[in-house]
């Protein structure tokens, strides 16, 4: 059963999309206390691209409509709060976030599972987990590359293993149907999926320069390196044009 947590945010609803306005400081307090509830929670990064995939996927929707928190990853998703109403939060890059929780894992002494990217790089995860922070107890690990028929297997053996955290990187849609067959099963404290971070963690991709960050083009980066993505990132100035519709149209639906 999802145990969705009382918020002291706001929320705000973006093309129909819940999102809340959170800070990483927020979320850090948040988390020891579900931790100490037990239930199931779930944090789900939205980003524009995310957003325009919801609008035609309905089970991505339903992970992100059933989120205990939905916090901002993107520059585009702080821009389209600030146009619609206002509110002017920064951006909480996933995975920052994740590193965030690794760190908070460590003083706690949280057990974590991991499930996602390739089993080298995963091997690679766990190796400067265990190097950067010695407090965490990893209660398991799966590489991401399983069949559908063997989701429910892999669910299970999350469950059995009984973790505090599960950080899931298998990419959206795909690591969200993970986490609601986990839910399904009595689900975990607090899971968090972290798309393609653990091969930012472990450089098996390399990070865009800081000067790209501070202007915010690591998504121009990104399509510079993997051309493949050129299909995806034409979601973006569709966003845009969406968000300035709603803009200008105050009386239709967010």
């Amino acid at each position: 059963m999802v145990m969705v947590a009382p918020r002291a945010w706001p929320r705000r609803e973006l093309l129909g999309l819940p999102v809340d306005l959170v800070c990483r400081e927020d979320v850090l307090k948040t988390v020891p206390r579900l931790v100490s509830e037990g239930g199931s929670n779930h944090l789900v990064a939205l980003n524009p691209i995310k957003v325009m995939r919801a609008q035609e996927e309905p089970d991505l929707r339903a992970g992100i409509e059933e989120a205990a928190l939905v916090y901002p990853d993107a520059v585009g998703i702080t821009w389209a709060l600030r146009t619609l109403y206002g509110d002017r939060i920064e951006k909480l890059p996933g995975c920052e976030l994740m590193l965030d929780l690794f760190g908070l894992a460590s003083r706690e002494r949280y057990r974590v599972y991991l499930v996602g990217a390739k089993a080298e790089v995963l091997a690679q995860v766990e190796r400067k987990i265990i190097r950067d922070h010695p407090g965490i107890e990893l209660a398991g690990s799966h590489h991401g590359y399983f069949d559908d028929a063997d989701r429910d297997a892999v669910a299970a053996g999350v469950v059995a293993a009984r973790p505090d955290l599960l950080f899931v990187a298998m990419g959206a849609h795909r690591q969200e149907t993970f986490v609601r067959e986990v839910e399904r099963r009595g689900g975990v404290p607090l899971m968090m999926t972290v798309g393609g971070s653990f091969d930012a963690y472990a450089e098996a991709v390399p990070r865009p320069p800081r000067w790209m960050l501070r202007l915010h083009l690591e998504w121009f980066y990104r399509l510079v390196r993997q051309p493949f993505r050129a299909p995806r990132m034409a979601a973006l100035p569709r966003f845009a044009c969406r968000v300035l519709a709603l803009r200008y149209r105050p009386n239709s639906s967010r």
